[in-house]
C-alpha cells in the first residue's frame, strides 16, 4: 500500500476523492441559523433513495441546549409530537435530497391538542 501512495504522489495520479468531503450544503444552513435569533428546529425530508453521504439530520449530544436541532420529517401527524416539545424554536424545513435545498419555515401548524 506504501509503494502504490509513493508511486500516486510521484505520477500525480488521483486515487482519492476530491476534498472537502461531507454535506456541504448543510454546513451553510447551519452558518445561517447560527446567526439567527433564538432556538431553530429543521425537519429534513428525503426519499428512499437518499444518499447517506450527504445526510442531513445529526445532532449535538446535548440536543436540548443546542442552538439547532435537526430531524427527520415524519409526516404532518407525526411531527406534532417534535413541534410541541421544541415549540420555542422557530421550525423549518428543507428537502434534503434537492439538488439544491433550499431552507423554508416550516408549513405544518401545531395542534395543542
Amino acid at each position: 500500500m506504501i509503494l502504490i501512495r509513493v508511486v500516486a504522489a510521484a505520477t500525480h495520479a488521483h486515487i482519492e476523492p476530491d476534498w472537502p468531503r461531507g454535506n456541504l450544503e448543510r454546513a451553510a444552513v447551519l452558518r445561517q441559523l447560527r446567526k439567527s435569533p433564538g432556538g431553530q428546529l429543521v425537519i429534513v425530508r428525503s426519499g428512499d433513495h437518499h444518499d447517506v453521504n450527504q445526510e442531513w439530520v445529526w445532532n449535538e449530544a446535548s440536543i436540548d441546549d443546542a442552538k439547532v436541532v435537526w430531524a427527520r420529517d415524519m409526516g404532518q401527524n407525526e411531527n406534532q409530537e417534535l413541534l410541541r416539545y421544541f415549540e420555542n424554536r422557530r421550525a423549518w424545513q428543507i428537502n434534503g435530497d434537492d439538488p439544491s435545498p433550499k431552507l423554508e419555515p416550516y408549513s405544518g401548524k401545531v395542534r395543542r391538542d
